[in-house]
């Protein structure tokens, strides 16, 4: 296993799904619902890989049990979306942001249970420094946050399920698939998951116009098949924690589109934000060599 591979894999993965707003916004802007826009982006990435796969000669074959795996892990991918869209309509998005990249501490003690990894004192340290960081970068601590019970549970319940989905792709890998072909099922059924779901909310409409199909293709392409590969490779080469904390790159990534594309305004708080997230990503990387020369 090279980790420094693994740590770029998960960097740029993180970095790719900081795109969503990028994306999202304007297809918002242009009437779309968080969860149609869901559903755009799982079809459209189930489309581009299942012509990956094609063209590429690979089997579509694949066990029930894999089958099982890879439902039981789009259903999964599907909820932290849902649950993550939902809590924006209830709480202020910096709470919500603050509260979901806590998920680090629920990799570290699921990972701890399942894979009787160790509770190092340095990892509760660099977890408890980023998610300070994201809580600047966000405007968690401006006091100006509306706190919302609602908003408060369902970030709550996307941190855990995103917690949950790491530590499964390493539990229920589906180990007789290989990665495009498990990517493939798990946007097939995630698009399932979404258009059930929006059946029942009636907000089904198809996309029409040339520029709703190119921010649906790429939100696909980077913030889905881009972003999820990536994470499938980094996975067992750095281990569910450190591709948590890495994780964080996505919040920063999104407040420098917001700044540079969207005109959002620098403060002081998200400089140090931004300064304290790159600090524990450095750390991340330089520790475990210390450690392992016995520095």
């Amino acid at each position: 296993m090279n980790k420094s591979v693994g740590a770029v894999q998960a960097a740029f993965s993180s970095i790719f799904f900081g795109f969503i707003p990028f994306f999202a916004l304007p297809l918002y802007e242009l009437g779309y619902t968080s969860d149609l826009t869901l559903f755009y982006r799982f079809f459209t990435a189930a489309v581009l890989m299942g012509l990956f796969l094609f063209a590429k000669g690979k089997s579509f074959a694949i066990s029930f049990k894999s089958l099982c795996s890879i439902m039981l892990h789009g259903a999964n991918y599907f909820i932290i979306a849902l649950f993550l869209f939902l809590a924006l309509r209830y709480a202020d998005s910096g709470l919500v942001t603050t509260v979901f990249y806590t998920n680090p501490i629920f990799v570290l003690l699921l990972s701890a249970v399942f894979f009787r990894e160790k509770l190092e004192c340095y990892k509760i340290v660099l977890i408890c420094l980023t998610s300070l960081g994201v809580g600047l970068l966000s405007g968690f601590f401006s006091g100006n946050i509306a706190i919302s019970m609602l908003g408060l549970v369902l970030s709550l319940l996307a941190g855990l399920g995103y917690a949950v989905y790491i530590v499964l792709l390493m539990k229920l890998p589906a180990r007789d698939v290989s990665r495009e072909v498990f990517s493939f099922y798990l946007f097939l059924f995630g698009a399932l998951a979404s258009l059930v779901y929006m059946l029942f909310s009636g907000n089904f409409f198809i996309a029409s116009t040339v520029d709703e199909w190119m921010y649906i293709l790429g939100s696909a392409l980077i913030t889905g098949v881009a972003s999820n590969m990536l994470l499938i490779y980094a996975l067992p080469q750095i281990g569910t924690v450190f591709v948590a904390i890495i994780g964080v790159l996505e919040p920063l990534t999104a407040v420098f589109i917001g700044i540079f594309y969207f005109g959002e305004g620098m403060t002081l708080e998200k400089a140090f934000g931004i300064l304290i997230v790159g600090c524990a990503i450095i750390l991340l990387s330089v520790i475990p060599k210390l450690r392992k020369n016995n520095i």
